[in-house]
């Protein structure tokens, strides 16, 4: 029996790319609070972190970690984002 590639099983997609970013970043998000990372929004409505019992904590908005991964990806797999092609 032979099992179809990931290419064939799944053509990307912008939809398909953004709704996979989105969910593995949400099971990621609810670990990291499990295991400490607090998230909240200043006055600004700008996004911050620390991890309890410790100094660690955000020194730009978090969402810069986010834009940081979509650039890579737009960068490095343009083609996948394509909304045109």
């Amino acid at each position: 029996m032979e099992h179809p590639t990931l290419a064939q099983a799944h053509p990307p997609t912008a939809t398909l790319a953004g709704y996979t970013f989105v969910r593995h970043i949400g099971f990621i998000l609810d670990e990291l609070s499990a295991q400490g990372l607090q998230l909240w929004p200043d006055e600004g409505n700008q996004w911050h972190w620390r991890w309890n019992a410790t100094d660690l904590r955000s020194e730009r908005g978090f969402w810069a970690i986010g834009e940081a991964l979509v650039d890579a990806l737009v960068t490095r797999y343009p083609t996948v984002f394509d909304v045109h092609g």
